[in-house]
């Protein structure tokens, strides 16, 4: 049953004139009681040997005098096994938030449960060279999480973007270009991308129907159409081709509506020079027209992408993920990078900062671990799924 995080206002607003009454005798109660702006008029409770007790003005009874009594009573539950008592409830006739809630006391123990109790599979890339081993180097990794999480290679060499495509995966390869593999990981199809272009972050534009394909080594974004032809390069500026060497380094690309938005460690292309005026740029998807940044003052951004609406990236080595016009929303030990939403958690990866010396005196921790990050951005509360420290990277998350 999906109980929602709830308020004392919450409780004020569902009341509509019924009386109060708490489940769950104890300390939560009595918390619970003296938040209370109304009267309160009774405790129910399992334990049978509580029942005609007395605790906090008000006696506690047997939960089956509120059967058939909804309409006469609002419940909160104060016991830490709430996720019983609502489905104890349920069979009663009682709806969750119309006729009961968790008593806001719990909210952080209830968090904490769920966020403890998550079942999901993950998929994350990592650009490192090709191992053998089936637990380190380049690839792309399933992640398992079910109380205890366990993660498998499926693809190995160095491996960045990640999108799901019309229920398969393309991903972004060193060795095989641009690749599409089912659900089962197996490789439907791949094309090679043009020599030492170091492909990056990949998206799809349902607008242009084209693939489009950060290229790191070329300061550029290589578009490919649906069969995975390369029809044309959108270079950031002349600087590559007027130095042969990459000098904003473009990493992630996101389609969204009619434009291309594209994170880079520096505008002017000047990163290399310790100037480190990272942006996300647009680039009109039509015309491609390289045209402005749209969000800048980033520290070697990554990920951009479109969640709920919302323009989002990680500015990686502060740490941020950022949201609701560029705004922080959460802030991590780690070197940022790789992010996923599943419409209630972000999934936020954290690689081995080897860049810690630059952000010294402005963190007070600065982790040098490997994991993935489950943060709720309403509470702030995050779990950290560790990963080994022979596996130092990660560039891209998938929900499954």
């Amino acid at each position: 049953m999906d109980i929602l995080f709830s308020t004392f206002g919450d409780v004020y607003k569902n009341l509509a004139g019924r009386k109060i009454v708490l489940f769950g005798a104890g300390n939560i109660a009595k918390k619970t009681k003296l938040r209370l702006d109304c009267p309160l008029e009774m405790i129910v409770d399992n334990n049978v040997n509580h029942w005609d007790m007395e605790e906090i003005g008000v006696f506690i009874r047997n939960p089956e005098v509120l059967r058939g009594k909804r309409d006469a009573y609002y419940v909160l539950i104060c016991t830490t096994s709430f996720s019983e008592v609502a489905e104890q409830l349920a069979e009663m006739g009682y709806a969750v938030n119309d006729d009961f809630l968790v008593s806001p006391i719990l909210n952080d123990l209830r968090i904490i449960s769920e966020i403890e109790s998550l079942k999901t599979r993950l998929l994350f890339s990592s650009g490192l060279p090709g191992m053998d081993d089936p637990e380190a180097g380049g690839g792309i990794y399933e992640l398992e999480l079910d109380g205890t999480w366990t993660y498998r290679k499926v693809l190995s060499g160095p491996s960045h973007g990640m999108i799901h495509f019309e229920g398969d995966i393309v991903a972004s390869h060193s060795e095989l270009g641009i690749v599409q593999l089912s659900r089962d990981y197996e490789i439907v199809r791949s094309a090679p991308v043009p020599a030492n272009s170091r492909p990056h972050g990949v998206t799809y534009s349902e607008h242009t129907n084209c693939f489009y394909m950060a290229s790191s080594y070329m300061d550029a974004i290589l578009v490919f159409d649906r069969d995975f032809k390369h029809v044309d390069t959108i270079f950031i500026s002349g600087k590559y081709q007027k130095t042969g060497e990459p000098q904003h380094h473009i990493n992630d690309v996101h389609a969204y509506g009619e434009s291309l938005y594209v994170s880079m460690f520096s505008l002017t292309g000047n990163w290399k020079k310790d100037i480190f005026d990272g942006v996300v740029l647009e680039i009109d998807l039509d015309t491609r027209e390289v045209l402005r940044p749209v969000i800048q003052d980033l520290w070697m951004p990554h990920n951009v992408c479109a969640i709920n609406g919302s323009l989002s990236v990680l500015d990686s080595l502060r740490g941020e993920l950022k949201t609701h016009n560029a705004q922080p929303i959460g802030r991590f030990p780690g070197f940022s990078r790789g992010l996923a939403f599943d419409g209630v958690f972000h999934y936020v990866g954290q690689s081995r900062n080897r860049n810690y010396s630059k952000y010294l005196g402005l963190s007070l921790n600065i982790s040098i671990d490997t994991s993935i990050i489950v943060f709720d951005a309403l509470t702030k509360v995050s779990r950290s799924l560790s990963l080994p420290s022979k596996l130092s990277e990660i560039h891209s998350i998938l929900v499954l």
